[in-house]
């Protein structure tokens, strides 16, 4: 436990809550190291957890975006040293080989709307809205947002949310694919993550990890050889064999493989 996030593990699913409910979830530098640091620990020092969680406390905000009290007043140098501290979160969830599913309810603003990008999985309340008012401050995103935002959404509707600055609600968001479902009341958000997160856990993390890996690759020559190579090592693993002969005998499989 700790005072900034919380976190929480039940059966293969592990939660990050996000415990700054009077700052709407703002991501300070300790926050964010503690983010990056509680991945390291699921995939380096567990292998129990095949799916996590992340969510922000209160009901009001999924995250708000980077706390403006600490980056008030930076020069150059400090706003750089905050900013791989968010990269370094981001990208450790990005290249997470144990699935990230991001549980949204309020406000996904600036850093919190890239912190969510960076999730493979997003499912929100119908109440959320999303957004990277950077432009209207003189800023830009810069937890990776300009380019992960693009590759979600593609480029005409990524200029259009990052120069703007607007926001959009959960129903735009689900119709230009940001969202892994459609929008959920708000009451059934945390039932409908947790069936997700639940279904996601039942598969081989060795399975995941490789889908994951490949995924991330893109289309091209190399990376479709690398996919195939993954593809075969699941295949021939012994959970991908455990897999396929529980399909052909009509049973739920028995993954052994951590």
């Amino acid at each position: 436990m700790d005072s900034l996030i919380e976190v929480d593990e039940t059966a293969q699913v592990r939660s990050i809550t996000l415990n700054r409910p009077d700052r709407l979830n703002a991501l300070n530098g300790a926050v964010l190291d503690h983010l990056a640091d509680e991945i390291r620990r699921v995939t380096e020092e567990t292998t129990a957890v095949r799916c996590l969680v992340i969510r922000g406390a209160g009901d009001r905000a999924f995250s708000a975006g980077a706390d403006l009290e600490e980056i008030r007043g930076l020069d150059a140098d400090q706003a750089h040293a905050f900013i791989r501290r968010g990269h370094r979160a981001m990208t450790a969830i990005e290249h997470s080989p144990v699935p990230v599913l991001a549980e949204v309810d309020g406000f996904a603003l600036g850093g919190g709307f890239e912190l969510m990008l960076a999730c493979h999985v997003v499912i929100a309340s119908d109440r959320s809205q999303f957004g990277l008012p950077e432009a209207r401050i003189g800023c830009i995103p810069g937890f990776g947002g300009t380019q992960r935002l693009s590759r979600a959404v593609g480029k005409a509707a990524a200029f259009h949310l990052m120069l703007t600055g607007g926001r959009i609600d959960a129903h735009r968001a689900w119709e230009i694919g940001l969202l892994s479902v459609p929008p959920v009341p708000a009451a059934e958000l945390r039932d409908e993550a947790e069936a997700t997160a639940g279904q996601i856990a039942s598969g081989s993390r060795t399975g995941l990890a490789n889908l994951l890996e490949a995924a991330r690759q893109g289309t091209s020559g190399p990376s479709l050889e690398h996919e195939a190579a993954l593809a075969a090592l699941s295949i021939a693993s012994a959970d991908g064999q455990e897999g396929i002969t529980s399909f052909a005998e009509r049973r739920k499989p028995v993954f052994t493989e951590e």
